[in-house]
């Protein structure tokens, strides 16, 4: 009998390999699938269609599909999140657990998307003409501040090997301005799911436990944790999943 099969999709700037430690904690137990997003690590010079969430989604379960993987259980972070309830959404037969990770259902107002797509489209432009100083940037922001210099300097040197034009791509496409609202479409899902916060990062903090009022998912807040949690506390959330895969397994 195969094992449970676990899909775990990294977050904007990342790569599959962000979850080597996560996945090689679970991956006894699991099958486990760690693709690069469009935009990200290999998975660049895509169809333009793949840069945005239905794209992106239906290349999700294209990568099922060719594993021979009828369902899965999707964990995503931070875009990766998105994506994944995006995904969950888009294709709900292919789905037994969804959890995010420091991830937004998106943008409740036409007017905020509008606001965060100009934003979005000047990050663009910063990552083109200087990767190494918008990722010094974005990593100084109020999520990441429980980063110390060292985890800070090892996760620039590892995002500067993206491709600022496919970064770009990925941005414009799949950003939170992109993405339509998913709030109303929660009550939706009609699997076992599940919003993970850092404790040290209270919008996501806040935006889980709202999802949990108007929904069935379950927030849980992961300690001494911020926006970061694959990178900052892997083996603490290696332990959560394997909890939260194997109830009622």
């Amino acid at each position: 009998m195969r094992s449970q099969a676990v899909l775990l999709l990294h977050g904007f700037l990342g790569r599959g390999d962000d979850w080597v430690d996560v996945a090689n904690a679970l991956e006894t137990d699991f099958t486990v699938l760690t693709p690069d997003l469009p935009g990200h690590g290999d998975a660049v010079k895509r169809p333009d269609p793949e840069y945005t969430m239905d794209g992106a989604a239906d290349r999700l379960a294209e990568l099922l599909n060719s594993e021979n993987i009828q369902t899965a259980a999707v964990i995503g972070y931070s875009m990766g999140g998105r994506l994944a309830l995006h995904f969950a959404l888009r294709h709900p037969d292919r789905f037994e657990k969804l959890i995010l990770i420091s991830a937004s259902p998106g943008l409740r107002s036409e007017e905020e998307r509008v606001a965060r797509r100009s934003i979005d489209r000047q990050r663009a432009t910063e990552i083109e003409d200087d990767l190494i100083g918008f990722l010094d940037s974005w990593y100084k922001m109020p999520l990441f501040q429980s980063l110390n210099d060292l985890e800070r300097d090892a996760l620039i040197a590892k995002r500067s090997q993206n491709k600022p034009a496919e970064l770009r791509k990925s941005l414009e496409g799949m950003g939170l301005g992109a993405q339509p609202s998913h709030w109303e479409h929660l009550q939706d899902l009609r699997v076992p799911a599940w919003a993970l916060a850092g404790g040290t990062d209270p919008k996501f903090v806040s935006i889980a436990q709202e999802m949990a009022s108007v929904s069935q998912v379950e927030a849980v807040v992961i300690p001494n944790a911020s926006h970061a949690v694959p990178s900052e506390r892997p083996q603490m959330l290696a332990e959560l999943l394997q909890g939260l895969l194997s109830a009622n397994q």
